[in-house]
């Protein structure tokens, strides 16, 4: 039986602000590789970032159409170039990504790391240019993509609001951009702004690469090699995230909309960095607080007080935000809000069962062990542990969560403070938004 590699990442160099990493393991049959731009969050930078990948991967010097982009990705075993952007705290990341299969599942063992790596570098470096800007048919079209993808955040209301909540926290922060952007700056960017931008991200942002899969030293060296070509001048440093920050007073925003079912969402400032040691018992809080059918939050509000349809609890990792996220009948908003903070004060005061910390142990185990089956999990999981300046493996991550206490548990939750209560309502007549005395 052939040996199964676990999962590790290697970082391979770094040089001009560009770091690579090697994400190996034998386990898969596909090759992955990632490029990472990285940029503070800022409003008007933002919509031009999101739009740069979805113009960029409509094709390149070589294959200037979709048509014969996709074509030409066909027969290369159907692999695919995808991108978009993502936000990391108060970071925004523009993505590209390639797959395709494993040379060595090819006929004759085609080179195929090489040529879907080309294509993916010019598609990042030599876009689609008609008289110094982007193909103007294809700005037009991807701007209008961009504002209807501003305007779909609305549809799913849970999600909807747990952004909400999370940015109304913010909202002299950052942090309290949305990752695409507004609908105002997009119809108001132009190609010539973009184009601009675009060779500023180029040129001065942090990049971060991933290859993942099966690949060769020197194959990989020699994609290393493409990346001198870029001229690469006054290259950012990414700002610390500010995490610690005292609250005054709970914030209460009602937000009314064409609803039936209220989304209730509060939001606590934990005070714990990503880097902190205290982030493992944060994690192990999270579980038994809103993390599974053996939460606090599910077991109370949902199954004995039945006033939430669906409830949960969940962290931004990057600025030490945790927000409880309760779907519910608007008539049972103070109940419920009640209700959920009895939840908190349980496990402040030491109210944590053997079985709640076990289950939320072995529920967090099944996770990352289960996530090592998909390469793309494993290199978000790499990238966001580099980000956050560590080092830890899926295992190692395991046994940090393993060791946590009930003490370490109690310890994260006396340093835990309520920020906002956020309310997704029905509609009122009274605005689109305001903020309760």
């Amino acid at each position: 039986m052939k040996n199964i590699k676990i999962t590790s990442v290697d970082k391979i160099c770094e040089k001009n602000g560009i770091s690579f990493f090697h994400v190996e393991s034998n386990k898969f049959k596909t090759v992955l590789i990632d490029i990472f731009l990285a940029d503070p969050l800022d409003k008007k930078r933002a919509v031009q970032n999101a739009l740069i990948p979805h113009i960029l991967k409509r094709g390149c010097s070589r294959y200037p159409t979709q048509q014969e982009l996709a074509l030409r990705l066909e027969e290369l075993y159907g692999a695919s170039i995808n991108g978009g952007v993502s936000k990391f705290g108060e970071y925004q990341i523009v993505h590209l990504n390639a797959g395709f299969v494993s040379d060595q599942y090819t006929v004759n063992k085609a080179n195929l790391f090489e040529e879907v790596g080309d294509i993916l570098f010019e598609i990042l470096t030599e876009p689609v240019i008609k008289d110094g800007m982007f193909n103007e048919d294809y700005f037009q079209q991807e701007r209008e993509n961009l504002i209807q993808r501003i305007r779909s955040r609305v549809n799913n209301k849970m999600y909807y609001s747990l952004e909400r909540c999370m940015e109304e926290m913010c909202s002299d922060e950052p942090f309290a951009v949305y990752r695409d952007g507004d609908e105002e700056g997009a119809k108001a960017l132009t190609n010539q702004e973009l184009m601009f931008r675009y060779e500023q991200l180029l040129s001065r942002s942090p990049i971060y690469v991933y290859i993942s899969g099966n690949v060769s030293d020197e194959q990989i060296q020699k994609f290393i090699d493409k990346f001198d070509a870029l001229k690469r001048e006054s290259i950012i440093s990414l700002p610390p995230i500010k995490v610690k920050k005292e609250v005054q007073e709970i914030r209460h925003i009602e937000e009314p909309m064409d609803v039936s079912q209220g989304q209730l969402c509060l939001g606590f400032r934990t005070q714990i960095e990503a880097g902190d040691p205290m982030y493992y018992p944060l994690v192990i809080y999270n579980g038994i607080f809103g993390g599974g059918v053996h939460s606090k939050l599910f077991q109370n509000v949902r199954e004995k007080e039945s006033l939430a349809y669906s409830t949960f609890s969940t962290i931004e990792k990057f600025k030490g935000l945790l927000v409880a996220c309760s779907g519910i009948d608007i008539s049972q908003r103070e109940k419920a809000e009640k209700t959920i903070t009895d939840q908190l004060r349980a496990i402040e005061n030491g109210d944590i069962s053997d079985y709640e910390l076990e289950a939320t142990k072995k529920s967090l185990e099944t996770g990352l062990k289960s996530m090592q089956d998909s390469q793309g999990a494993m290199v978000s999981f790499y990238f966001s542990q580099n980000l956050s300046g560590q080092n830890d493996s899926a295992t190692n991550y395991i046994d940090k969560l393993n060791a946590v206490t009930k003490d370490d548990v109690v310890g994260v939750a006396k340093k835990i403070t309520q920020d906002t209560v956020y309310f997704l309502t029905s509609l009122s007549g009274e605005g689109e938004r305001r903020e309760e005395k």
